[in-house]
């Protein structure tokens, strides 16, 4: 045999080693291809299985109010949002008051009510960006920042194709998806001190500006979008809605100076009866006035009056009833161990050891507090 056919032999083995080497890497990833979509159309399934599945309405919800007429008690601070919000110039607002009075409400109901006015700068489409200041944390190493945003660094992007090329890929926060609307953040006053920070920085820019060690504008596979969000900044001009359950002072001086001040009071016993009943004819069940002066007694705002109805309509419910008798209330504040709500009354008469005082304190008459 000649060295000719040796190296035909040779090269040929060789190119049937890598032949199959080739074949068998096309079959693992088709097999890979077919697993996962295999896979992704049983999530699938089970995702519209579980959206199929939905169970009735909290009374939350069904009593939630839809117009400002809908928010009781708090006519003068309805109308300071108004005027805050609703104008041709909307400013930042902040809402001080106690839990369960409707500042929530409120502030997914002025938005609606500013889109209505020609003179209003907010569009038809202009979003709502609700977020929680209690769960608005971040990463120290700028990850991952739902408020402001964050700039996933090719390090952290695994096997993506901007990860690969090594490009730094900018990630919206809430900010930037309230341009041009609203940004509601509840309990604001629990916001982190560095977030606080960077959030005055915003406002004041009405931008993100965004920083990366990775971002070279010289790079000729840097997309243009990304290069315009490093040089210009991510757009996130925006009208912030605080609100808090806080007292002013505790409030940093630098937010507050940007925004107007808006205060929500304590409901009365008359107030929370008017929410109990409104609730109760929400369920479709009569309530006897018994259980209402039960239910001002004890609930000390909208939400707790809520929670007491529901309560009480479902005791009156498993027992065949389709009322709520007072009875039913009183069950719920034992069960409940509710405490009543502190009253706090001048005697008609001068009583013997007993005076009345009042203490204060603080630059803003809502903290004054009698005992």
């Amino acid at each position: 045999m000649d060295y000719g056919s040796v190296f035909f032999f040779i090269q040929f083995f060789f190119a049937v080693v890598i032949g199959l080497y080739f074949w068998n890497l096309l079959r693992a990833q088709q097999g890979s291809r077919v697993a996962v979509r295999r896979d992704s159309r049983k999530e699938q399934d089970k995702l519209t299985h579980l959206r199929a599945i939905s169970l009735s309405e909290p009374l939350a919800e069904r009593t939630r109010p839809r117009r400002f007429e809908d928010i009781v008690g708090q006519e003068d601070g309805v109308r300071a949002l108004r005027a805050a919000l609703c104008g041709p110039h909307p400013q930042h607002v902040i809402i001080y008051g106690p839990p369960g009075v409707g500042k929530t409400a409120a502030a997914r109901l002025v938005l609606e009510e500013a889109k209505r006015n020609p003179r209003s700068p907010f569009r038809p489409d202009a979003a709502f960006v609700e977020i929680d200041a209690t769960t608005a944390r971040f990463d120290e190493r700028g990850i991952a920042d739902p408020l402001i945003g964050s700039v996933h660094d090719p390090i952290y992007q695994g096997a993506g194709p901007l990860g690969v090329a090594g490009i730094p890929q900018p990630k919206p926060g809430a900010v930037t998806r309230a341009h041009g609307g609203i940004l509601f953040i509840d309990e604001i006053g629990e916001l982190h001190p560095v977030q606080m920070n960077k959030l005055l920085k915003v406002l004041e820019d009405r931008k993100v500006i965004l920083e990366s060690a990775y971002y070279n504008p010289e790079d000729p596979n840097l997309p243009p979008h990304i290069k315009d969000m490093f040089e210009n900044g991510l757009p996130a001009d925006f009208r912030l809605v605080g609100a808090t359950t806080r007292m002013p002072d505790e409030i940093p001086p630098a937010i507050r100076s940007r925004c107007v001040e808006v205060f929500f009071r304590q409901l009365t016993p008359a107030e929370v009866g008017t929410i109990a009943r409104h609730a109760a004819e929400r369920l479709g069940m009569p309530i006897e006035e018994g259980a209402v002066r039960v239910i001002q007694r004890y609930a000390r705002n909208g939400r707790e009056a809520v929670n007491m109805v529901q309560i009480a309509a479902g005791l009156a419910d498993t027992e065949g009833r389709r009322h709520i008798a007072t009875a039913d209330a009183e069950w719920v504040v034992h069960s409940g161990q509710y405490a009543p709500r502190p009253e706090r009354r001048v005697p008609e008469r001068p009583q013997v050891g007993v005076a009345n005082g009042l203490a204060v304190y603080g630059p803003n008459p809502v903290s004054y507090k009698p005992f």
